[in-house]
């Protein structure tokens, strides 16, 4: 099932009247291995989709060369190219940092129309960091947010709480 899933996903970019833009995220999973995980974002039938595209190990790095591979190996496979992106946006993937040797840059050398950006999470992140005191810790609230939504379970237990303390945090919904 899955493979017809991503077949018919390749299909809708191959047909899509418009360019598709890229997510890659890399991550460690439990058995401390990184995983490279893409996720795209495409035209069909006038409206915007987003789907799972691939994930693949990265075995060795987490290199320019080896993020880069499983997606253009991805690509060959599926007929697809680089003329058919307009934008990349990195999560986590340690290599876009740095102007000459970033995952961008390499993409770009690819293919120049592509615009290339760092996810906004991760930049407020970044930003946070170089904050005055008083507003950083104004900030912290973001990090209570993100630790309570992070768990299913969390996120119940306060919802519940907060029920039973009189406060609406799903704005009436449930």
């Amino acid at each position: 099932m899955s493979k017809d899933i991503l077949a018919q996903v390749v299909a809708d970019l191959i047909s899509s009247p418009a360019k598709f833009s890229l997510l890659l995220n890399e991550t460690t999973d439990v058995s401390n291995l990184n995983q490279l995980a893409v996720l795209v974002r495409y035209v069909r039938d006038d409206v915007i989709n987003e789907d799972f595209l691939l994930c693949k190990p990265l075995t060795t790095t987490t290199k320019v060369a080896e993020v880069k591979k499983p997606v253009d190996n991805f690509f060959k496979d599926k007929n697809l190219s680089w003329d058919m992106v307009s934008t990349v946006c990195s999560d986590r993937v340690p290599v876009t940092l740095g102007r000459k040797s970033c995952f961008g840059a390499v993409v770009k050398a690819d293919a120049p129309h592509i615009i290339v950006t760092h996810c906004i999470l991760h930049r407020h992140a970044l930003a946070t960091k170089t904050l005055p005191p008083k507003l950083a810790e104004v900030l912290k609230i973001v990090d209570c947010v993100n630790y309570m939504q992070s768990s299913a379970l969390r996120h119940r237990i306060f919802s519940e709480l907060s029920k039973e303390m009189g406060s609406d945090l799903n704005g009436g919904k449930h």
